[in-house]
Formats: structure tokens, sequence, C-alpha cells
């Protein structure tokens, strides 16, 4: 009988996790496709402004070849071009369904051709290439400099917690207050005078392209964008990982005064197998919902910061795209972040269903 009990108390807890999960993947597709509506409603207007500027361009030039005929047949053969240029562009069709036709482009990535060239991020003029690209280097500088920013902020604030009230602790909530308060792009800019300029270690910038001998060697092309990403990676690190210890020390303090780790002092556990055993797994929501918006943070780096080491992310791309007027590419960075937001908020929720019981039976 209890066995039968445990059975039946099992497929309940699974069936209210399915419907959880369920009931958000329809709410992220629901909140995907209204934020996406919205944005292409506000950039097809500004494309279709970005277009009739650009047919009263061609037509102003194909005018002044035109030249020496009569002026019936110039404006003739101006207004054929006109109205082709118009069909050519889809000017002819209303708003709406031009919105629904970027809607749908935008749902496979296919933003079309950039108005500029990037060399840093290739030869190419797709802007889903120029995208993949800057995501995948904003990726290898800010998504690695998370992790290890959440790996040693978790350690380190649970030590904290561990000793508090020690010399250490009030060191970390010291260093935690200056470092979180200090802007990434000055020390970065610091850390460029000191290490590229006066010490000569590292390089002052990204690059343009990378070398054809470089390319020939993996290993090479490895410890190449290590020397590259070396400063960039140090300073979100030194900047970042002292905040999230601080924050996962003043929870976990918290919650090691509750009456469970009471109970489990009283059976005679060691206190590091209660931290780490109990309290660690009672702070796990609130640190992975930290830890998964500062993942999906690193995504797109960080403008300012990327600008300052001219590394060529997804920053800098986006700030490059608003200098020019690129509206292609400025719409595929809101796009690819719009979507990056929403599955990563999808799959927090599903880890939740998964750390927290109450979920799973409430679904």
């Amino acid at each position: 009988m209890p066995h039968k009990l445990e059975s039946l108390l099992d497929k309940v807890i699974w069936l209210g996790l399915g419907r959880y999960i369920v009931f958000r993947g329809f709410n992220a597709l629901l909140v995907l496709f209204v934020a996406l509506l919205i944005s292409v409603i506000l950039f097809a207007d500004l494309e279709t402004k970005e277009l009739e500027t650009r047919v009263y361009e061609q037509v102003q030039n194909y005018a002044r070849g035109l030249r020496g005929l009569p002026p019936e047949e110039v404006n003739r053969r101006v207004e054929e071009y006109r109205q082709w240029l118009i069909k050519v562009y889809g000017l002819d069709q209303p708003l709406y369904i031009r919105a629904f036709k970027y809607l749908a482009r935008a749902l496979t990535l296919d933003f079309g051709e950039a108005r500029q060239r990037y060399p840093a991020y290739g030869a190419t003029a797709d802007v889903r290439s120029i995208l993949l690209t800057a995501l995948g280097r904003t990726v290898l500088l800010f998504t690695t400099a998370q992790i290890i920013v959440i790996v040693i902020g978790i350690f380190l604030g649970l030590y904290a917690a561990y000793r508090s009230g020690s010399i250490f602790d009030r060191f970390l909530s010291v260093f935690a207050l200056v470092t979180y308060s200090m802007p990434m792009y000055w020390l970065g800019m610091l850390m460029i005078l000191l290490f590229a300029y006066e010490l000569g270690i590292f390089p002052s910038r990204s690059w343009e392209y990378v070398p054809e001998d470089v390319k020939a060697s993996p290993f090479s092309l490895f410890v190449w964008y290590l020397w590259h990403m070396a400063l960039p990676l140090m300073t979100i690190i030194l900047v970042s990982f002292g905040g999230l210890a601080w924050i996962v020390r003043n929870i976990a303090i918290s919650t090691m005064q509750e009456d469970f780790v009471m109970v489990a002092h009283a059976k005679g556990l060691r206190s590091r197998d209660v931290l780490y055993k109990h309290v660690l797994r009672a702070i796990s929501p609130p640190v992975v919902t930290m830890s998964a918006f500062a993942i999906i943070g690193s995504f797109f780096g960080a403008i300012i910061s990327e600008v300052v080491f001219q590394w060529p992310g997804m920053g800098r791309l986006y700030y490059t795209a608003l200098q020019n007027s690129d509206t292609p590419v400025v719409m595929g960075v809101t796009y690819l972040s719009i979507m990056l937001i929403v599955v990563t908020k999808f799959l927090l929720d599903i880890i939740y269903g998964f750390l927290d019981p109450r979920i799973k039976v409430s679904g």
C-alpha cells in the first residue's frame, strides 16, 4: 500500500510539472509573438521612411542622366522608374502586410543585407551572418566571463556566510561595495593604460581580421584569441564577482537562520555539509535567477565596454549600426535580443519547476 501511494504521488507531481511546462511554453510563445509584432510595426514604419528616401534619391540620380530629352519624355520615364522602384521595394503594399512579412522573416532570422559593410565581422553583407559572428564573439568574451564570475561569486559568497564576521567577510563587503560601484568602461580604460601602454603585455584593442598563419594552427588560434580577450575578461571579472558574492553571502546568512538549518545542525551534521547540502539548495532559486539573467545579458555584451576595448561583439555592432542608421542590422539585433530573453525566461521557469517542489505539485 505505501508503494502504491508513493507511485501515485509521483504521477501527481510529474503531471503538475508537465502542465506547468506546457503553460509556460505557451506563455513564452505568446510573449515572443506580441513583442516581435510590436517591434516589427515600429521598424516597418522606419523602414518605409528609409525606402521612400532611397526611392527619391535613386529617381533624382536617374533624372540627371536624362538631360537633353524632351521634358514630357523625362517625366514619363522618371514616373515609370519611380513606380518600378516602389514595386521592387514593396511600397505598393499596405503597411500591415509588410509588417507581417517582416515578422515572418524575423522568425527565421532573415533580415536581408546590411546597408553598410562591417569588416570586423567578415566580408559578407548578410545580416544573419553578421549577427551570428557578433553573437559568437560576445559569448566567447562576456559569457565566459559571467560563468567564471558566477562560480567565483557563489563560492566566495558561501564561504563569507560560513565565516560571517571574520576579516575575510568584512573585506569582501568592502571590496564588493567598491567594485560594484566602479564603471566597467572606466576600469577598462585604466587596464588598457596600465597593461597595454605602460607594460605592453596585452594589446590595446581587438582585431580587425585573423592572420592566415594563426588560422593554420588551432592552438595558435586559441592563444591568439586568449591574448586579445585577456584585458576585457579580467576587467569584467574584477568588476562583477564581488557584487554577486556579497548578494549570495547575504541570502545565505538569512537562510541559515531558518528552522530547517537549525534542525540539520541539531542532527549533528557538519557546518560545511549543512552549508553546501541544505543552504545552497534553499538559496538556489534566487541564485539561478541572477545567474540566468547575467548570462542572457552577456549575450549582448556591453556597448561602451566593447567600444572601449574595440571588441567586435553585439554591443559594438549595435553601436556602429545606430551610428550608420543601418536599420536591418538594428532590427536584427533587437529581434535576436527579444528571442534570447524569452527563451532564457522559459528555460528559467523550467529550472524553477525542478528546484521548487511546490511547482511540481500545483502545476
